[in-house]
């Protein structure tokens, strides 16, 4: 090693900092900006800088020269905190150092932050002559401290608006910390930091104080992130629901020494969603369950009737005139009679039976029951007698009267929709006895569910596979023996066979099916009408029956002129027949209207059954009808009862001066013709003339005319049965 090298790494010399070279190298050389000013005056003139290092003139953008002379206010501006500066003030006049931060600006205007560390400097007689400032621009620092401020500023507001609060608890001291908002939750003191855990124990509702203990236990001692909840006692309201989750706090060997977590009172939040579950299980209107309800409640009902061997009971409850109060008085008045019924029906069923609104005007009750059928029918009349009496409502009486239809089962057969359905069944029952009264379900009611069944499946099997044929039975003109006519009939071909209209008979109570049977028989008996007319067959005109859910369809009359038009058929030649009833009930000025529209378009208007439904002379008159037809009741016995050819004879009579033509049905023997003919009914249709058979085989029988002429007048064979 040369003696140069061991030169430099021999212990430094000491330094003379009184070497005014040196010392001007040093406070040239520092980062920080260092400034020298006189000591007085502290007012006007203020003290003057009579040094300033490299580092102020970069930190302030000043010149020397503009620093030189001049007072340190010269950094200051309108941002300049004045509280800070009375501060520094006070110091400087009893001469102490101090240390601040300060909001100063440069020369550009440009705002930064500088901390301040400032302190006198004395002679060797003990008088200060001068002021050192040693200056840092913490504008960076400054700015990150105001954001972390800031961002807690803005947690603490987050918490607050969430009711979300932070705790800990110390395991070695068994204390507990709080934001103000876990505080307030707690109901403790917010101006203290620091509780012991037996001061919050207390805080907790007692039932739930072993919930939260375990919960702490599971965190301190098994090291889990529990999730709770548990009620603190309030005293401005009964109880606050708080949700609190937990975490554990590990030290550098593993050692748990504390839990911390968050805590948010969710007392709102569980009240609304107590009553979204409420509403989602209970109707509104009567606070009683609702079809959801009632099915979550049944599997625990069910269990009660297995475990106690007794059967459980559907009832399902009509209010009889609800629609006609809704009409009248006004759904208020309505929801008045639904609510008191709801509240007869508690009183009258007990705590023990759930009890649901079914729909608008509907009721449904469950129980388990061991009582016998005849203790059942007299609790079951004592319900309906209870609904039956009126009650008074703004002075106004009303009617609380109810059909209900009751089903008994066993459990483990319980199903709730098989049930309701069964009930349903009985509850109309109950209806056609009378209403107000009540009925239960049988088997033959079953029966009559499982033949509606099996009608709709037969209808919509013809549908899909196109088995509806018209059949066609002849119309003959009682004064020439001519056909003049047929009517058309709905037959299905099933194979080879050939089935009647009653084995879909239910299929026309469904409004769907009712009207796609329809459309289908009237496409096809254009198609058989085209086919005749093609032929040159003269066939006079076609007779279609139509319900009632047909001639309620949108735009019903305009379909049956489009389908004419299809076919190329004359209107004509079709002829719609209709019952009495259709001219009643809702719907019935629509079905008018409807009928208008087809008879302005040249479509003859039968009226079917004649006689046995509710027809009035009006309607007659109103209605743009052409035909009345003579149901087959009066025709039967016109030979042996005067009552009834009385009757047939008013009718015809009745025709003849409204200028419509009259046809009598169901004419089977050579007397019911000859009587008929006497009376001077124009047309007369039955077995007598032909039964109804295929558009084929029409066309192969047209040339015996001798079938459908009046047979002799002998009256020898008069009064015999024709054979069809």
């Amino acid at each position: 090693m040369s003696g140069q090298e061991e030169t430099a790494l021999s212990p430094a010399a000491s330094l003379d900092l009184s070497d005014p070279r040196l010392l001007a190298a040093l406070l040239a050389a520092a980062d920080d900006a260092i400034v020298i000013t006189e000591a007085e005056p502290i007012d006007d003139p203020h003290p003057r800088i009579v040094y300033a290092n490299e580092g102020y003139l970069r930190m302030t953008g000043y010149t020397l020269d503009e620093v030189i002379g001049n007072s340190p206010r010269l950094a200051q501006g309108p941002g300049t905190d004045r509280a800070t500066l009375d501060r520094i003030r006070s110091c400087l006049k009893t001469w102490q150092p101090f240390r601040e931060e300060l909001l100063n600006y440069r020369k550009d205007g440009t705002p930064f932050w500088v901390e301040l560390a400032v302190r006198p400097i004395a002679d060797e007689n003990g008088w200060y002559t001068h002021w050192v400032s040693i200056q840092r621009d913490v504008t960076q620092r400054r700015e990150t401290t105001d954001a972390l401020a800031e961002h807690a500023r803005d947690l603490e507001e987050a918490q607050q608006l969430a009711k979300l609060g932070t705790w800990s608890w110390n395991a070695a001291e068994d204390t507990f910390r709080g934001s103000s908002e876990a505080l307030a939750m707690l109901n403790l003191d917010p101006d203290r930091t620091e509780f012991d855990w037996r001061e919050i124990l207390p805080m907790i509702k007692e039932s739930d104080r072993d919930t939260v203990q375990a919960a702490f236990d599971r965190i301190a001692l098994l090291g889990e992130s529990v999730t709770f909840e548990f009620q603190a006692i309030k005293y401005s309201v009964p109880f606050q629901t708080i949700w609190a989750e937990g975490h554990p706090q590990r030290d550098e060997n593993g050692v748990i020494i504390a839990v911390r977590g968050l805590c948010q009172d969710v007392t709102e939040r569980r009240h609304v969603e107590r009553r979204l579950l409420w509403s989602g299980t209970h109707d509104s209107l009567t606070g009683l369950l609702n079809m959801e309800g009632l099915r979550s409640q049944m599997p625990a009902l069910l269990a009660r009737a297995r475990a106690s061997g007794r059967s459980v009971v559907v009832g399902l409850v009509d209010l009889d005139n609800l629609k006609l109060v809704n009409d009248t008085l006004g759904h208020k008045v309505g929801d008045a009679l639904i609510a008191e019924a709801s509240r007869r029906l508690v009183a009258a069923l007990g705590q023990d039976t759930f009890i649901a609104r079914f729909g608008g005007d509907e009721f449904v009750f469950v129980q388990c029951c061991s009582t016998t059928c005849e203790q059942r029918e007299s609790r079951f009349q004592d319900i309906v007698d209870l609904l039956k009496t009126p009650f008074d409502y703004e002075g106004r009486e009303l009617d609380c009267t109810a059909s209900v239809g009751v089903v008994v089962s066993k459990p483990e057969l319980a199903e709730l929709d098989v049930l309701l359905q069964n009930a349903d069944l009985a509850m109309y029952r109950a209806k056609e006895a009378g209403r107000g009264a009540y009925a239960f379900f049988s088997s033959d009611l079953q029966e009559g569910v499982e033949r509606r069944v099996a009608h709709l499946d037969l209808a919509r099997l013809a549908l899909g596979g196109k088995l509806v044929v018209p059949h066609f039975q002849p119309q003959v003109s009682l004064s020439t023996g001519e056909v003049v006519g047929y009517e058309a009939l709905l037959r299905l071909q099933i194979a080879h066979e050939i089935m009647p209209p009653s084995a879909v008979e239910h299929a026309f109570e469904n409004v769907e099916l009712a009207a796609r049977l329809g459309d289908e028989m009237l496409r096809r008996v254009l198609s058989q009408i085209r086919l005749w007319r093609a032929e040159g067959f003269d066939f006079g005109k076609v007779g279609v029956n139509v319900s009632a859910a047909e001639l309620l369809r949108k735009n019903y009359a305009d379909r049956v002129l489009e389908a004419l038009e299809r076919a190329e058929v004359p209107p004509g030649c079709l002829e719609i027949e209709v019952t009495e009833g259709v001219l009643f009930g809702r719907g019935a000025e629509r079905c008018a209207d409807t009928l208008r529209t087809l008879r302005a378009a040249g479509i003859g208007i039968a009226l079917d059954d004649f006689g046995t439904g509710y027809a009035s002379l009006t309607h007659l008159k109103s209605l743009p009808i052409t035909r009345i037809k003579i149901d087959k009741g009066f025709v039967d016995h016109v030979a042996e009862n005067e009552s009834d050819a009385a009757i047939v004879r008013a009718v015809v009579k009745l025709a003849q001066a409204l200028s419509l033509d009259v046809v009598a049905e169901g004419v089977e023997t050579r007397q019911q013709a000859e009587f008929l003919k006497e009376c001077e009914c124009d047309i007369a249709q039955g077995y007598l003339f032909g039964r109804a058979i295929a558009g084929k085989d029409i066309a192969l029988s047209r040339t015996d005319v001798s079938k459908h002429r009046l047979i002799s007048r002998d009256p020898a064979v008069t009064g015999s049965r024709a054979t069809a």
